[in-house]
């Protein structure tokens, strides 16, 4: 399977780019829509803890299954059930409500007329999200973000979540050069370093020293699940805190000063962009 225009026609492209959604572009309301179904449940029912639960149950299956991981539904449905409840709400309709008002936080300044630079540049933008389409193309068309994105690629389009390669080959459809940038060590940088991606790791707390590089990527990488990760794929080819700045190095007009783009991790450069180079 391989990228769609919101859900349109396949496209391919010489250059895409792909950004994780959730932690990396955004921070999207759903986590208000499980507190509200919390707080109701307590209300009407005396049910304690239920977000708490539902959250627990989301993490074990982290550790089983990726992609049921991200069936909010399934799982809220399936712990409900076992209480003998039923939803107080329709947590779609909730959760549009949230982004209709406005909850959700695009965590970098200017992210759209960022994006529309890598387009005019001639990147393919998409964005690519374990979450489920159901959840994600809302609160991306409410945030103004779906108009600037070429397409969007979900687990459930593919039937695998990062960072399985074939969700990864979904969003790159053949194209040349391909770069995946995302805010997790697993998911994002081990997952596309291993299909052939260049991979930038764009967090808001990137240490400003080079030093404390190193010290940071391996609290994060044990944070996330991976303490011991293979260094061939758990370094990024950027590390930054500014989606700014790697616009910038992407748009660059000079061809010479693209082979710049670098960490002290190592370099953003299209000599390592086909697949089977990592």
């Amino acid at each position: 399977m391989t990228a769609t225009d919101h859900g349109s026609t396949p496209t391919t492209a010489e250059r895409v780019i792909s950004f994780d959604l959730d932690g990396t572009l955004i921070n999207g309301p759903f986590a208000r829509v499980l507190t509200d179904l919390s707080e109701e449940l307590a209300r009407r029912h005396q049910a304690d803890g239920v977000k708490r639960e539902i959250i627990r149950r989301h993490e074990r299956l982290l550790g089983t299954d990726l992609l049921a991981a991200y069936d909010w539904q399934s799982i809220v449905s399936d712990y409900l059930d076992e209480l003998g409840l039923v939803a107080p709400f329709d947590l779609l309709e909730r959760l549009d409500q949230y982004a209709v008002e406005g909850a959700t936080t695009i965590l970098h300044d200017g992210t759209a007329d960022l994006l529309g630079a890598l387009r005019s540049a001639g990147w393919r933008v998409l964005v690519l999200t374990n979450g489920w389409r159901r959840y994600q193309e809302p609160v991306l068309r409410r945030s103004g973000l779906l108009a600037a994105i070429d397409g969007i690629v979900t687990s459930d389009d593919v039937g695998e979540a990062k960072p399985a390669e074939s969700i990864f080959a979904a969003a790159r459809a053949g194209a040349t050069d391909y770069v995946h940038v995302g805010d997790r060590i697993d998911h994002d940088v081990i997952g596309g370093n291993a299909a052939g991606a260049r991979t930038v790791l764009l967090r808001p707390d990137i240490p400003a020293d080079p030093a404390e590089l190193p010290a940071y990527l391996a609290r994060l990488a044990t944070a996330q699940g991976v303490p011991n990760p293979d260094p061939s794929l758990a370094s990024p080819d950027l590390v930054t805190s500014s989606l700014s700045d790697l616009v910038d190095r992407l748009t660059h007009p000079s061809p010479a000063d693209l082979s710049e783009l670098s960490s002290p991790l190592g370099q953003l450069s299209s000599d390592n962009s086909a697949p089977g180079a990592r």
